[in-house]
């Protein structure tokens, strides 16, 4: 807006009104120019003044978009002020790490294992301790032999308590029988007060007391005052409280017995906690060489000069949080920039007559710029204030919410505490926000024709040819740089001497992932050429559709930033989901799977197992009996002989059997694979059970008596024939310590096989391949071969995976199973991998989130300014349904494009990391149905909620209706 020669505004700026009552001080050289000219000039603080004066009487005009662009910046503002008093309180200081490893002690010694000059600690952590080793991994200094005891460690007459932690003891429970981590010792002690805690009832007195968690207080459906058993010696304790490691989750299985009991755990890692005494750095240093290591509250608290520290602070940790929520702050603020300029667009329209009225009385371009451009950061300061107060506050609830007294973990907090230096700079970031988001809208401003504004006439908008072309470019780089870079990691991946931790590769990688942000880019760039080819398609689609392309074209500043924000969005969307499908197919791929989901696998072990087979197999069935099994099926395996201590045979002349393919090597034993444990015999009726489903190629070859290789690693060739060799035992034992001794062996220490049958072999795939077999042959096979077999496994199987009063049912059973001499059995329950369709849903709802947030903004933004053409059109006879379908459209419209070149770049950007990964991750597993939802249900749903969301009744003050 050109300036007019009116002094107009001058003279308001020095006004009393924006001035306050106080006349300009007429000297300097202003003073004398003002003499000269016979006007005075303005000094550049007046002029601000009135400028920021007007911002803000504009401000409080535009109650509407004011609050929008409040609201669009204190989001942000919120998350961020609200994470960060989040993560800082759960920030913990070496003093409170000391009070939770430590209690009310002083000290606490553990045994590291032999003397060692070499063996050095971390001051500040007992479990960073190592001594000097040699090329292989052993230790250069021969060490003595380990401590048993603190004696030696602590100085004559010093009070140790001593607690054994992670042991485990069976405990009979609700459903039957347990295994629970057992704790031994007075953990219960005053002085461990911090590092325990006391839930409920009150510690032990005697011997045949304990105390336990209460997780596993519900898990044995007892109550304070009951008891709990030991399933293994059958003793039995009262519970007279509740008590848990601050650190541990009140629902972990933990009980607490008395030291009296340590005899009754198995396993557990001895310490002692010292009330009274701490050593110093050389004291520390002195018990590492004796073969203990120590964690002494100064020592850990203010490390000497030179220690070894392994913690540090968690200021280290606070500010890599904040470099990340510096990165989020980023992304964020790119988004509210751009939604809250397509705010400002609005408003800035609006605001077109009175900027024009300013022009006329005297107002400089300068003076337009400022007026838009501190609108922005009024309402950028007032959404950072907002935001930061009632981010604190929620923060502060968060912390309340998730306080489950878990000290170092997300469900437990140190303290409440505001980083209040870091709160300001995100205010400072509010209103750097506020402020950028005005400036194309300002500039915009002040491009406009005055009179043609005070007419209340609109400059068309016209389209810059010349940017398309940019745009090109832009994208044409984009591109360009991330095919090269994938294909210039992979080559580098390939080859020999190539560094991958190189600057060239780290390069590389991120040209190939950030490639398709600029694509991105470059789409953004021609948004306004977009938009207008999609109107000439949307053309063709009916009178709302037409409508609704042709707004959008003829409003890129308030279309363009919206579907921007949504591609940003989906491209973060798209790339996450992509990496996490095929890191579910990685995950799933390398799976070995022991049955098929809803199975319990009851495996049979015993020296006597293959001469009363029926005995095992009778306990087996005797376990899942009555807990719900649909069927059960056994699974049979070649016949081990029984050893000695020494691993070898106790009959020299029992049979054993051997595999190889026609490609292995006789002479080799890395060729020679033992038949006991990968050969699993079973009936035909029984292959599905077992194995899920099968081929019907593969299930007829076998009732054939072609051996089928399941293994999911498989060790054999994929031949079309195995050979099974049958041994002497003593004689394949001999050959065997031969071959480890010297490999191949000679020709002449090769036994002699007593027979040898080739059998037809095929691949199978199935949907749940095995882990531990590699072979299945059918009972009649192994008939023919002459094998003898025994019982291993028995396969039950359940309409769903049984719950866990089921399984502890059968531990309980199998524990009070015994078989023959030796025999035991034990319990496997398939459930297979871990699903990772919560972490996709979770995505795709947050994707759905800000894409709503972001649509809906431009939507709102659209009806408001569409409210004449509205009426205009309510005005020549369009019903309510032409006005829904156009909204409906500007919801496909806008989100259509945003999600469309969202996943795209970011599907483009997943190519580029299985590219750039040497293999880790495969573009075949990208899961393409998750990012269709995403490119095209988000602006189905979308268009679905804006045509069920009817716009207001129009206004027809200044329109009269056609009879």
């Amino acid at each position: 807006m050109p300036r007019p020669a009116a002094p107009g505004f001058a003279a308001l700026a020095q006004g009393p009104d924006l001035d306050r009552g106080r006349a300009m001080r007429g000297r300097g050289a202003a003073a004398r120019r003002g003499a000269r000219t016979g006007t005075a000039r303005p000094s550049a603080w007046a002029r601000w003044r009135a400028d920021l004066r007007l911002a803000g009487r504009q401000v409080r005009r535009t109650k509407g978009s004011s609050a929008l662009v409040v609201a669009l910046v204190a989001l942000p503002v919120l998350a961020l002020s609200g994470g960060v008093v989040f993560a800082d309180s759960h920030m913990s200081t070496p003093a409170q790490r000391a009070d939770m490893a430590l209690g009310q002690g002083q000290s606490w010694v553990g045994i590291a294992g032999g003397a060692d000059p070499s063996r050095m600690q971390a001051v500040d952590d007992p479990n960073w301790a190592d001594v000097d080793v040699d090329d292989n991994g052993d230790p250069i200094h021969e060490q003595g032999p380990a401590p048993t005891d603190v004696a030696g460690a602590v100085p004559a007459g010093t009070r140790t308590i001593e607690v054994t932690q992670y042991g485990s003891v069976s405990v009979n429970t609700a459903g039957g029988i347990g295994q629970v981590e057992a704790v031994t010792g007075p953990a219960w002690d005053p002085v461990l007060t911090g590092r325990y805690v006391t839930l409920d009832g009150s510690a032990p007195e005697t011997g045949a007391q304990a105390m336990v968690s209460p997780g596993l207080l519900k898990r044995l459906g007892a109550s304070i005052g009951g008891t709990v058993t030991l399933t293994d010696s059958d003793r039995t304790f009262t519970i007279t409280g509740t008590l848990r490691e601050r650190d541990r989750e009140p629902s972990d299985d933990v009980i607490f017995l008395p030291a009296a009991a340590s005899g009754l755990v198995q396993g557990g890692v001895p310490g002692w906690f010292v009330p009274d005494w701490q050593p110093d750095y050389a004291q520390l240093q002195q018990l590492n060489h004796d073969g203990y290591v120590a964690l002494a509250r100064d020592l850990a608290v203010n490390p000497p000069a030179g220690a070894t520290v392994a913690n540090g602070t968690d200021s280290s940790w606070f500010w890599v949080g904040v470099t990340i929520a510096t990165i989020a702050a980023a992304f964020g603020g790119y988004l509210v920039v751009l939604l809250a300029g397509a705010a400002f667009a609005v408003a800035a329209r609006r605001q077109e007559r009175s900027l024009a009225m300013a022009v006329s009385v005297g107002a400089s371009r300068s003076d337009v710029f400022r007026i838009v451009v501190l609108q922005g950061t009024v309402l950028g300061a007032v959404g950072g204030v907002l935001g930061s107060a009632v981010g604190v506050g929620l923060g502060f609830a968060l912390l309340a919410v998730t306080d489950h007294g878990v000290a170092g973990s997300f469900w437990g907090h140190w303290s409440y505490d505001v980083p209040w230096l870091v709160i300001v700079g995100v205010v400072v970031f509010a209103i750097l926000v506020g402020t950028i988001s005005a400036i194309a809208p300002a500039r915009a401003a002040t491009h406009g024709d005055p009179l043609a504004a005070l007419r209340g006439s609109r400059r068309p908008v016209t389209l810059n040819v010349r940017r398309p072309l940019w745009a090109l470019l832009v994208m044409a780089v984009g591109l360009i740089a991330s095919i090269g870079g994938a294909l210039g990691t992979a080559a580098l991946d390939r080859a020999t001497n190539a560094d991958p931790t190189g600057q060239l590769h780290a390069t590389l990688i991120i040209a190939a992932i950030l490639g398709p942000l600029v694509f991105q880019i470059g789409l953004i760039v021609a948004g306004h050429f977009t938009l207008a080819q999609v109107a000439k398609v949307l053309s063709r689609w009916g009178l709302a559709a037409r409508i609704a392309g042709r707004d959008a074209a003829a409003n890129p500043s308030r279309v363009v930033p919206a579907f921007a924000v949504i591609a940003a969005c989906v491209f973060v969307a798209a790339f996450s989901i992509s990496v996490v499908g095929m890191t579910a197919r990685e995950t799933n791929d390398n799976y070995s799977w022991e049955g098929h989901p809803g199975t319990v696998a009851v495996g049979m072990w015993g020296d006597d197992a293959a001469t009363h087979p029926d005995d095992f197999v009778e306990a087996a069935r005797h376990v899942v009996a009555g807990t719900g099994a649909t069927k059960t099926a056994t699974v049979w395996t070649t016949a081990q002989p029984v050893t000695d201590d020494d691993g070898n045979p106790i009959d020299p002349d029992a049979p054993e059997w051997t595999l190889t393919t026609p490609t292995g090597h006789a002479n080799d034993p890395s060729f020679v694979y033992d038949a006991g444990g990968q050969v699993a015999v079973l009936s035909p009726d029984d292959l599905e059970t077992v194995l899920g489903p099968v081929p019907a190629a593969a299930r007829d070859a076998f009732r054939d008596g072609t051996a089928l290789s399941i293994a999911k690693f498989p060790n054999l060739d994929d031949d079309s024939e195995v050979t099974v060799s049958m041994w002497k035992s003593a004689s394949l034992t001999d050959f065997r310590q031969q071959a480890y001794s010297q490999s191949p062996p000679p020709a002449a220490s090769l036994p002699s096989p007593i027979s040898t049958t080739s059998i037809p072999m095929m691949r199978a795939s199935l949907q749940y391949p095995q882990g531990s077999m590699q072979l299945v042959i059918s009972t009649a096979t192994a008939k023919r071969l002459g094998m003898a077999l025994q019982p291993q496994t028995l396969y039950a199987l359940y309409p769903k995976a049984p719950s866990t009063s089921v399984v502890d049912g059968i531990t309980a059973a199998v524990a009070n199973t015994r078989i023959g001499s030796n025999g035991v059995l034990n319990v496997q329950v398939e459930k297979g991998p871990a699903s990772f369709d919560p972490v996709l849903w979770l995505i795709v709802a947050a994707a759905m989130v800000l894409v709503f947030g972001a649509g809906s903004v431009c939507l709102g933004l659209a009806r408001f300014e569409r409210r004449p053409d509205d009426a205009t059109l309510a005005a020549v006879g369009a019903g309510g349904r032409i006005r829904r379908g156009i909204g409906a459209w500007q919801a496909v419209t806008i989100v259509g494009i945003g999600t469309v070149v969202g996943t795209v770049s970011g599907t483009i950007s997943a190519w580029a990391l299985t590219k750039a990964s040497n293999g880790l991750y495969s573009f075949a597993a990208t899961p393409w149905l998750w990012l269709a939802i995403t490119a095209f249900g988000l602006p189905l749903v979308m268009a679905a909620a804006s045509w069920l969301i009817p716009p207001r009744a129009p206004d027809l003050t200044r329109r009269t209706a056609i009879a």
